[in-house]
């Protein structure tokens, strides 16, 4: 077979331009022999790419005849800016969301009363008294009724 070299670059779509890092145009080749008429090969981009945010990247390429490496013929070109089969698109990046400004944590009440506020202002104690006072009363009946009981 022949022996072939594949040239490829990227373009920026939207400028029309060669996409340059750190001044340099990003290109990569790759050497081979063809097998057949219609073998299809792919080329490996790899670079930086922080920067291309929302950018299409389209892939140009141009295959040279190396069957004599000192005189090598150009065989096709392609160099398409509107192919879109040899077009990449890069997302937006998204916004970072602001951060929620943390709420103040609220100051603990003091000590909650241990009565919900009703607004009856009765004082409970002499209800409890008079409950003790009954509970007493009737506990000394049943005991002097019993004695009786029994002594009779």
């Amino acid at each position: 077979g022949t022996q072939y070299k594949l040239v490829g670059w990227q373009m920026l779509k939207e400028e029309n331009a060669e996409l340059l890092i750190n001044g340099k145009r990003v290109e990569s080749d790759y050497t081979f022999t063809a097998d057949s008429e219609t073998m299809k090969v792919e080329v490996a981009f790899t670079f930086d790419a922080t920067s291309l945010d929302g950018k299409q990247l389209v892939t140009f390429e141009e295959l040279y005849d190396f069957s004599n490496p000192d005189e090598p013929k150009k065989v096709t070109e392609h160099k398409d800016i509107e192919d879109k089969g040899q077009t990449i698109t890069f997302k937006e990046k998204p916004e970072e969301p602001e951060k929620p400004e943390t709420p103040p944590t609220p100051e603990k009440p003091n000590r909650p009363s241990d009565s919900p506020k009703t607004g009856d202002s009765t004082n409970v104690m002499a209800f409890i008294v008079m409950l003790l006072a009954s509970a007493g009363g009737l506990a000394g009946t049943y005991l002097y009724k019993r004695r009786k009981m029994k002594k009779s």
